[in-house]
């Protein structure tokens, strides 16, 4: 069922949806209200302007850091440009400094400086002649004059050495003399001391003699005292004889009672070995019949040993053939397992061959189909590949006729460049030439030449003439 309103509702709905009436008084509060806000927004120290300020310093100081930021970085992609283009004209010149007849020319302006330095050295050297023929006139002139200087001196220097002979000569007239008259002293002197050395000389001999004559009485002391000496030794020498004689009679003596002495000792020590032997007879017979004992026993005890050998050989004898039986049993049981395995085994084989050759029949099926199938697949890849061939053909062919229209375009570009490039050299040139006459340079033939070379024309791949 719908609703229904009253107009008083639909009044008062509308009202409250509607924009409000602007009175003429509140009009003219609105417009003054604007006009003031629009005066006090220009006021720097209001609060309002101030909370203003405050919030929007950092958006400002964002703007001034980035107006900076432009700022630089123009004026950086300015000075990059120039260096850019500094380098581009660097890499140019440099490019250029490296073809032919930029190394020609600058090989003939290096041979005109050279020239132009030959000449100046030429110069110099004829200067350095003049100056070092004025140095030798002077050395010549300084010479002369110091050797008349030095004949001068040696002249004054002769005199005064011969003065100086004459002195010396009279100072060794002088001590000639007085050597002589101390010589004449001397030698009186050596008379004088030669007459008391030949008296002191004969004192000494008589002195000797009489020495002599005393050295021989003292030897003739001697030689008796020597003699009487010699008597007394040899009696002595007769009673020590006499008495090792007796000394050797009393030896011999204790040497006989020694061997006395000796005989009672070996009498003696004879009776007590026959006491021993005696003794160790009656041990020997006692042991004797020890052993006897004890190999009668010995043999009874082998007797018992040996039966019981017999009879553990025997036991052995008996288990062995039982061991051996029992192997033989355990053998035929094998040996008819092994038959029966064998023929079993057999039997399988028959079968499995069986199998393998069905299943080989199979797989050879199989392959001839798959052989089938492959050479199907190759020729319709030998067909799709000729096709690729013939496609890469047209390829080649398009590309190869491209190459040829821009080897062509770069053939025009090269002479273009060439012409370009002779100008510019000629005028190059040219500017070195006038340097080289404003410099004062005499023979610029070589820069002529240079001005005057010629494009070299090289033949490329392609077999056109550049």
């Amino acid at each position: 069922m719908p609703a229904t309103i009253s107009e008083a509702d639909l009044a008062r709905i509308r009202s409250n949806v509607s924009e409000p009436e602007v009175t003429n008084r509140e009009a003219k509060r609105g417009a003054l209200r604007d006009l003031s806000q629009a005066r006090t927004n220009k006021w720097p120290n209001t609060l309002e302007a101030m909370r203003r300020k405050k919030e929007n310093w950092k958006k400002d100081k964002e703007e001034r850091e980035e107006a900076e930021r432009v700022k630089i970085d123009m004026e950086e992609a300015r000075l990059q440009k120039e260096y850019q283009t500094r380098q581009i004209e660097r890499a140019n010149r440099l490019l250029y400094e490296q073809t032919d007849k930029m190394k020609t020319l600058r090989s003939k302006e290096l041979l005109n400086d050279v020239l132009t330095d030959r000449e100046f050295q030429l110069q110099e050297k004829q200067a350095m002649k003049a100056v070092d023929r004025q140095i030798e006139k002077h050395w010549d002139e300084l010479g002369v004059q110091q050797l008349k200087e030095a004949q001068k001196k040696q002249e004054e220097e002769d005199k005064r050495r011969h003065d100086k002979f004459k002195e010396l000569a009279h100072i060794q007239k002088e001590q000639l003399e007085e050597y002589k008259n101390k010589y004449i002293a001397q030698l009186r002197e050596e008379k004088h001391d030669g007459e008391l050395i030949k008296a002191k000389a004969e004192q000494d001999l008589r002195d000797e003699e009489e020495a002599e004559a005393r050295r021989k009485s003292r030897t003739r002391q001697a030689n008796e005292d020597t003699r009487l000496a010699n008597e007394r030794l040899k009696a002595l020498r007769e009673k020590e004889r006499e008495k090792e004689i007796q000394e050797s009679i009393k030896r011999e003596e204790e040497a006989r009672k020694k061997e006395e002495r000796n005989a009672k000792r070996e009498a003696l020590h004879r009776q007590k070995e026959e006491k021993k032997t005696a003794q160790k007879m009656r041990m020997i017979n006692l042991a004797t019949e020890n052993l006897l004992k004890y190999e009668q026993k010995s043999e009874l005890r082998l007797e018992n040993q040996k039966k019981e050998v017999r009879e553990k050989e025997d036991n052995e004898l008996q288990h062995r053939a039982d061991r051996r039986a029992a192997q033989k049993r355990a053998i035929d049981q094998s040996r008819q397992y092994q038959l029966e395995e064998k023929s079993r085994k057999k039997e399988e084989e028959l079968e499995i061959n069986k199998e393998q050759m069905t299943k080989w029949t199979e797989y050879n099926r199989r392959v001839e189909q798959s052989i089938i199938q492959e050479e199907n697949e190759r020729r319709l890849d030998n067909m799709r590949l000729a096709v690729l061939q013939r496609q890469q053909a047209e390829a080649k062919r398009s590309l190869e006729m491209e190459e040829r229209a821009a080897q062509i375009l770069a053939e025009e570009t090269i002479k273009i460049s060439q012409t370009k490039e002779q100008e510019l050299y000629t005028q190059y040139a040219s500017q070195v030439l006038s340097a080289a006459e404003a410099k004062g340079v005499k023979n610029v033939y070589p820069l002529k030449q240079a001005m005057k070379a010629k494009n070299i024309d090289l033949l490329p791949a392609g077999g056109f003439r550049v």
